[in-house]
């Protein structure tokens, strides 16, 4: 059985969205350690789980949202 879904805090969902809407290069802190850089593609709600498309310089990746510690805006852009 997977663990229990615990919402993340209203704070860092909107600063996510906002991230998403305004296509600016972020960082992503994970609960793991690793971080992941990118951009923000969508954020939506699915399956009882919030999630997050990123598409960093190789892939899209999805990511279910109870996995992100922190956001930090990145100053490097990609082309």
């Amino acid at each position: 059985m997977s663990d229990p879904y615990l919402p993340v805090s209203c704070a860092l969902h909107s600063a996510l969205e906002l991230a998403a809407l305004q296509r600016r290069p972020v960082i992503l802190q994970l609960h793991d350690g690793r971080h992941l850089q990118g951009q923000i593609l969508d954020v939506w709600t699915a399956a009882g789980r919030e999630w997050l498309k990123l598409q960093d310089q190789h892939q899209e990746l999805v990511l279910d949202l109870t996995f992100i510690d922190q956001l930090q805006e990145s100053s490097l852009h990609e082309t």
